[in-house]
């Protein structure tokens, strides 16, 4: 905590990353015991998946980061176009799409 700089990532659920349940409520608690040790930004990563995750951890972390499910959907989205016989450049077009039109829904609760 002395030598921290930059910000510091809390992992916020145990086990591989886009799996299991968040806990909105027990990481509030952990961020303020966090924040006793650093004087840094902290930002939460792990099991965010949804708007209203985002939201919630949003009033208490300084960062929100968001990376399985924004993979998630963009291979979705591939499968999807390659199903469908489309060229690479409108499967890679699509995968773009989709992860811009996911984190658009989070915009949109974030305010």
């Amino acid at each position: 905590a002395q030598v921290a700089r930059g910000y510091v990532y809390y992992v916020s659920l145990k086990g591989v990353t886009g799996a299991g349940n968040l806990d909105t409520d027990e990481v509030a608690r952990r961020l303020d015991i966090i924040r006793r040790h650093v004087k840094i930004p902290v930002g939460v990563g792990f099991g965010i998946r949804d708007p209203e995750s985002a939201k919630k951890l949003s009033e208490c972390a300084d960062a929100v980061v968001i990376g399985s499910k924004i993979i998630e959907t963009m291979e979705a989205a591939v499968q999807s176009a390659q199903t469908e016989g489309l060229s690479a450049q409108e499967s890679d077009a699509r995968a773009i799409k989709a992860a811009a039109d996911w984190l658009a829904g989070i915009r949109a609760v974030l305010g």
